[in-house]
């Protein structure tokens, strides 16, 4: 199955070197200890958690009711009506005062209540977990802010995000140098969509973009909880032989398009979940192209579209053939497409019609009864006329920017 879905797809629109061709001389030099601050400062949403100190109560009440999802978002929980305890999931708030620190010790889900229930929109529902925010990787350090009534989870600050973890998946410490020199280690980069590592606590997925600190051979030291949830160091072993790069590759437009296209045909999963494993979001894709490059890009699209520089905007009002001629204008890169709800990958045009890749969960089309939702529901390249004559528009009508790093 090709992972295409353009009036031009008998031209090799999956081989990265078709679009790297198109960009030999249009991709920015881009140094991630230049980009990094400045992605960080424009976004206000990436963070070192290990060099948090003390918070106060009050901050620390926002940070929780900020990641809460809207009621609208969700009516149940797994087909039932949700505790109140679900609903907040909270004792009183104390100060934090800076000695509460972690490690992932496999992925887990960051969620935004302390539930592992699934949040939908109807009892029936078989979509999306409303009340997933995004997967943690394992090695994810964090600041552990407060615990559930329970005990069973921790509200915590990740590099990208705040919100309720497993108290299981996460191995403690008062020291926060102490998981600083774990992660600080020489290691090699993920360069594809998967891959699995035998941990001490059982197996767990990698993600493209993952960097794997001390890794000798297939073994790595890894984090492991003790008796009483403590840090303590094992041996993780690297599972198959996925493509690894030594440091971060340079980007160019070869290692880039390279890169992205690792994923294709990977399942869409809102918030990195799927009913099946592991998936990936539109902006968790984005993130993980860049990351592999070691670019530090905010989590959420929003976020993602206030990190990066607008280089094209769009009227509302703006029409499909005036946008693709701007588009067509564009000489930099890499380029990033930003909607409401959306990002992608900007790869280039061909005859006019412009193309993107990214994690897509469906369209919309004319039928003869009306509109009809295709569903996609995986990383693909796309034309951006999709959409268009419906009343919602063309993946190029609604898009607000086009942004660089």
């Amino acid at each position: 199955m090709r992972h295409v879905i353009s009036p031009y797809d008998s031209l090799p629109l999956d081989d990265p070197s078709f679009w790297a061709d198109k960009w030999r001389a249009g991709l920015s030099t881009l140094d991630p200890a230049v980009v990094n601050p400045r992605l960080a400062a424009r976004s206000q949403k990436i963070w070192d958690p290990l060099a948090l100190g003390k918070l106060p109560a009050a901050e620390l009440r926002r940070w929780i009711e900020e990641a809460l999802v809207p009621d609208s978002w969700w009516r149940v929980l797994d087909g039932k009506p949700a505790t109140e305890a679900e609903r907040r999931g909270q004792e009183a708030v104390q100060d934090f005062d800076g000695d509460r620190y972690g490690v992932t010790v496999r992925r887990s889900g960051l969620r935004s209540l302390p539930t592992s229930r699934r949040g939908q929109k109807l009892a029936d529902e078989d979509g999306f977990d409303r009340l997933q925010h995004t997967a943690l990787e394992p090695l994810t350090p964090l600041a552990l802010l407060h615990p559930s009534r329970d005990r069973r989870w921790w509200f915590v600050l990740a590099p990208d995000y705040r919100g309720w973890v497993r108290a299981t998946d996460i191995a403690t410490s008062e020291r926060p140098r102490e998981i600083a020199a774990l992660l600080e280690r020489k290691g090699p980069v993920l360069l594809e969509a998967l891959a699995e590592l035998a941990a001490p606590g059982g197996g767990t997925p990698l993600q493209l973009g993952d960097r794997l600190p001390g890794l000798e051979d297939t073994e790595m030291p890894f984090p492991k909880r003790g008796p009483a949830g403590d840090l303590q160091v094992g041996t993780a072993r690297l599972l198959g032989k996925p493509r690894l790069a030594a440091a971060w590759p340079e980007l160019t437009p070869k290692t880039l398009f390279e890169v992205a296209f690792s994923a294709l045909g990977q399942p869409y999963g809102w918030g990195d979940l799927t009913p099946n494993g592991p998936g990936r979001d539109c902006s968790r894709y984005v993130q993980d192209v860049f990351k592999t490059f070691g670019f530090s890009l905010p989590r959420d699209a929003s976020a993602q579209c206030a990190a990066s520089e607008p280089a094209l905007t769009f009227a509302p009002a703006e029409c499909h053939a005036a946008r693709a001629a701007r588009l067509a204008g564009l000489k930099q890169g890499p380029a990033l497409l930003c909607m409401p709800g959306h990002i992608m990958l900007y790869l280039g045009e061909v005859e006019d019609c412009h193309h993107a890749v990214h994690s897509f969960w469906a369209y919309k089309r004319p039928g003869k009864n009306g509109e009809e939702t295709v569903p996609v529901r995986r990383v693909v390249v796309t034309s951006l006329d999709l959409g268009r004559n419906t009343s919602g528009g063309s993946l190029l009508e609604r898009l607000t920017a086009v942004n660089l790093l």
